[in-house]
């Protein structure tokens, strides 16, 4: 059994480690960024579907029990959360708050990432950025529940973190061995993440002060991945999501006032694109 002593330890360890990785990456300019990404994220995705969709299927008779007990978590979570009105206040709130974690939809920081695209068709790279948030969460989200329900791994709420439970979801299934390659997809995807906010951040911080703020931000940004392995996990959502929260009203203002635009090249597009077939 680790100590909590070293367990603080290694995850300072991990947390430098991280840090000079990622220093490393941005300061390497986009292509490297997208060197790193484009290799790690796909491969890890397909082969975690698999694996994910292989469990569903080997657990087929829990199917029926685990949409039953999700609707009933859904619709009548009273007893947990102290009523009605608590339990839909609750519940939006943490599927809302996971589910911008999950795709950033709502952000706006999805627009920096595509505005780097090399395209000439705003509007179909657009259509990209639908088709992240329906594989992101449609696909891979709902599967990894569907991992951790159909395998019939108990569900302690505050026991254990996500990332535990769907480790635990697929070695029930597979055996221990699944264990390592579910530790370094999570990584990877994480990894990834980490890497496109700094992204994120240095377009900003270039926007605000030029591009001389961008090395210093990017080594600053590395540093607080220290910060991060070793903060208490609820302490890192709250901080998470009220910043997630500031960044929503600016960005659904601005989304509402460009409706006319999208709406106006959409329409140009699908008739032009129309003409060509």
């Amino acid at each position: 059994m680790i100590s909590e002593q070293n367990v603080r330890t290694l995850n300072l360890v991990i947390g430098i480690i991280l840090a000079v990785l990622i220093g490393l990456i941005l300061l390497g300019g986009i292509k490297r960024i997208g060197q790193v990404a484009e290799k790690l994220v796909p491969f890890m995705a397909v082969i975690y579907i698999i694996l994910a969709i292989g469990v569903v299927i080997l657990n087929y008779r829990n199917i029926p029990t685990v949409f039953a007990s999700i609707f009933k978590g859904a619709f009548s979570p009273a007893s947990v959360t102290g009523g009605a009105v608590g339990s839909f206040f609750m519940s939006m709130k943490k599927g809302v708050s996971r589910g911008i974690f999950s795709n950033e939809a709502g952000l706006g920081t999805g627009s920096i990432a595509h505005a780097c695209a090399d395209t000439r068709k705003p509007v179909k790279q657009g259509f990209f950025g639908i088709f992240e948030v329906f594989v992101d969460t449609i696909v891979i989200c709902t599967l990894t529940a569907l991992v951790i329900l159909c395998s019939g791994v108990p569900v302690g709420y505050g026991d254990a973190a996500g990332a535990e439970l769907t480790i635990l979801g697929f070695t029930s299934t597979y055996g221990s061995w699944v264990s390592i390659f579910t530790a370094i997809a999570m990584c990877c995807f994480a990894f990834s993440t980490i890497i496109g906010w700094g992204l994120y951040g240095t377009r900003c911080v270039e926007f605000l002060l030029g591009t001389r703020a961008n090395r210093p931000f990017m080594i600053l940004y590395a540093l607080v991945a220290i910060v991060g392995a070793t903060m208490e996990l609820g302490l890192m959502w709250n901080i998470a999501e009220t910043f997630n929260g500031l960044m929503v009203i600016p960005n659904l203002i601005a989304v509402f006032l460009l409706s006319g635009v999208v709406v106006r090249l959409v329409k140009e597009y699908f008739d032009r694109e129309g003409k060509n077939v």
